[in-house]
């Protein structure tokens, strides 16, 4: 059940831009509002039933994102709120990396799930790109509210719907194979990694 109700809160997630432009263009602000508070009941119900208590209060910090722009656009009738939520969104997660450092970096967290004995180097990694992730995030939300207050609905829809998940996978192919260069840690079933270590040889081999 949480997997199917992640999958829909996915394919919903990803569809919204797309969903507010035809709303918004045939000026209903109700209907679009209403479809992200569906999004939030989606994602909220999963987190309650199956989410640690310690880990609950931020795993439900997303959908009250999407809980408070889709209320504000619904009571005042104003599409412009709902166009601030994938902005708030991504924000939201370059704030997560941000504070992260603070404690254990965010990026480093996840590598200890494949290989809990990191070195220093490593360590040292994942610290420097936390904080170019987190700053990245922010960055995009930025341009995303100018893009908001400056360009028309359609140029807005293809920058949230489209371009802005290609800018978030150029960084992480731009920083998989930075990391494979820099410690040259390949897997042989991988062709990615085969091609990169055509250019950057493990260090074995290079010596």
């Amino acid at each position: 059940m949480k997997a199917v109700l992640g999958v829909i809160s996915t394919l919903f997630l990803a569809a919204s831009p797309f969903v507010l432009y035809w709303t918004l263009t045939h000026q209903d602000v109700t209907f679009a509002a209403l479809t992200l508070l569906a999004w939030v009941a989606l994602r909220t119900i999963p987190i309650v039933l199956t989410a640690r208590k310690e880990h609950r209060r931020a795993a439900l910090q997303l959908p009250a994102i999407g809980l408070v722009f889709a209320l504000l656009g619904l009571v005042s009738n104003n599409g412009v709120w709902l166009l601030v939520l994938p902005s708030a969104t991504q924000a939201t997660f370059g704030l997560t990396f941000l504070r992260s450092l603070h404690t254990t970096p965010l990026i480093e967290h996840f590598a200890r799930m494949m290989d809990p004995d990191l070195g220093p180097p490593q360590q040292a990694h994942c610290r420097r790109w936390t904080s170019y992730w987190g700053y990245y995030l922010i960055a995009l939300s930025a341009l995303g509210l100018v893009i908001a207050a400056t360009c028309s609905l359609g140029v807005w829809t293809l920058y949230v719907g489209i371009a802005s998940y290609g800018m978030v996978g150029a960084l992480f192919a731009f920083e998989y194979i930075v990391r494979k260069v820099e410690f040259r840690d390949y897997n042989r079933k991988n062709p990615i990694d085969v091609v990169i270590s055509i250019f950057a040889p493990p260090k074995n081999v290079a010596s």
